[in-house]
């Protein structure tokens, strides 16, 4: 049975951000009080990132209810009712993770309703490395059960390629990259997906934080490269006091 999600494996890109990021990037450069050299050249390729969900099905959530929808039982129709949202949560030192909002709840009753839903979604993943487990939330956002998506040796990590990415394609990506610290792709019922990147940048500390998440959402940009799934990115200080939002252009 062909699965209503798939994820490209993983392939080299190349390119470089356009003169508006360079620009960015260089003024973020001046608030940073750290002396560190441009990226050397080199005529290694930079790193790739895994495409996003394949284009006939960009979006986790519809993905996952069409594939329960177009089984013959009504037991399933029924469970794509009560999943809410998907999301892939990435962050350091762990692979990623699949969350699933689900309506069940109260929490006391959450954990022995989602075991089918679980079940479901567990066998629609078909182990693929983009997400080594997934946790079900209830209605009140508990989680209420945890499954294994991925055992094998090669997870894949979308915040360690992202950074990569920055660190070998920006004027000024060393200073960038280490301040990236998780990454969030969200698909709700309606529209595409969002993509949320936090960082460790504190307003008060750096009166430059602006410029530097102007960078790194133009980064995204260019690393997203109009694929398809996600409409717009957004860059926030640890604080919470600043942020920058970008729109993602699809491929035509």
């Amino acid at each position: 049975m062909d699965k209503a999600k798939r994820f490209a494996r993983r392939g080299v890109r190349s390119g470089l951000l356009s003169v508006a990021v360079l620009l960015l990037a260089t003024a973020c450069a001046t608030s940073d009080e750290e002396n560190s050299s441009s990226p050397s050249s080199s005529s290694t390729p930079p790193a790739g990132r895994a495409d996003a969900p394949s284009k006939d099905n960009p979006n986790l959530l519809r993905g996952f209810r069409s594939w329960l929808k177009t089984n013959k039982s009504s037991k399933d129709d029924e469970l794509a009712e009560h999943a809410l949202s998907v999301s892939l949560d990435y962050s350091d030192g762990r692979s990623g993770v699949a969350k699933v909002l689900t309506n069940y709840g109260p929490w006391g009753r959450a954990e022995s309703q989602v075991g089918p839903l679980a079940e479901a979604f567990t066998a629609w993943w078909d182990k693929d490395p983009a997400a080594s487990s997934a946790q079900f939330l209830s209605q009140g956002g508990k989680t209420v059960k945890e499954t294994a998506l991925y055992a094998g040796d090669k997870p894949e990590n979308l915040l360690t390629e992202f950074r990569s990415w920055v660190t070998q394609n920006t004027s000024d990506g060393r200073r960038l990259a280490p301040h990236i610290t998780a990454l969030t792709l969200g698909y709700g019922v309606k529209g595409s997906g969002a993509a949320t990147v936090s960082t460790n940048y504190l307003t008060y500390k750096a009166p430059q934080t602006q410029n530097c998440l102007e960078s790194i959402s133009e980064a995204f940009a260019a690393w997203w490269e109009k694929e398809k799934g996600v409409s717009n990115v957004t860059v926030t200080s640890e604080d919470q006091g600043s942020q920058a939002e970008k729109e993602l252009t699809p491929a035509s």
